[in-house]
């Protein structure tokens, strides 16, 4: 059977034969894992046999004080996604001439908003969010979340994405919300990308399209 062209730029795991179990229920092509993770289980990610492009991922959490340590010392041999703590930063990281992954998370979505989406617009160089989408779920999860909250999250949220995706910034979606099996797959993505309003085409752009643009991007092939 044709594997699916889709993403899942972030899955968490505690056993290396659990990427294996994952890769076969899920249609994924583009796997991202913990950095740590990946260096731990090299050997047997090297045996697997699909044809899925695994690559391992590092999240830094910057605010104004350390931004530039972190974009100096940033590791090229792992694809790097930046989480701002403030305005400042994720201003910052909308306008260096560098191409850069900016996270959509709960804890960053009040910097990372539709303005922010203007200063990305406006950047000389390629920049590409990365939803967090596994985080939102989890807030779903907690005792203290309230429907009427979650709704404006993700209302906001759905905001955010439609803005990037009229102005053509790439956007992609980590799945991780605990340890595999307690994830989501890229068919849970999509249905829930489709319940927040996205048409097929927006969808396969986020799940397909930029994630390939991005780890090419990444390799230095654009």
């Amino acid at each position: 059977m044709v594997r699916e062209p889709r993403a899942n730029m972030l899955v968490l795991f505690e056993s290396c034969k659990d990427v294996e179990k994952y890769i076969a229920e899920d249609s994924v092509s583009i796997l991202g894992l913990d950095e740590g993770f990946f260096e731990l289980c090299k050997d047997t990610l090297a045996q697997i046999e699909e044809e899925v492009a695994i690559i391992p991922r590092h999240v830094i959490t910057v605010d104004r004080r350390s931004l530039r340590l972190a974009i100096k010392h940033q590791r090229r041999f792992k694809l790097t996604t930046f989480k701002p703590c403030d305005t400042q930063s994720a201003r910052v990281l909308a306008k260096i001439r560098k191409n850069i992954v900016l996270l959509v998370s709960p804890d960053t979505i009040k910097y990372v908003d539709e303005a922010q989406i203007n200063f990305l617009k406006e950047s000389h160089i390629r920049k590409f969010l990365e939803v967090a989408l596994g985080e939102f779920i989890k807030l779903l999860l907690l005792p203290s979340t309230k429907p009427l909250n979650m709704s404006k999250v993700f209302d906001r949220l759905g905001d955010v994405i439609e803005r990037a995706l009229k102005f053509d910034i790439g956007v992609t979606v980590a799945g991780a919300v605990e340890n595999y099996p307690k994830c989501l797959f890229t068919n849970h993505i999509d249905v829930l990308l489709f319940s927040m309003g996205f048409s097929k085409r927006e969808r396969r752009m986020i799940l397909e399209v930029y994630p390939l643009e991005l780890l090419k991007t990444w390799l230095g092939e654009k």
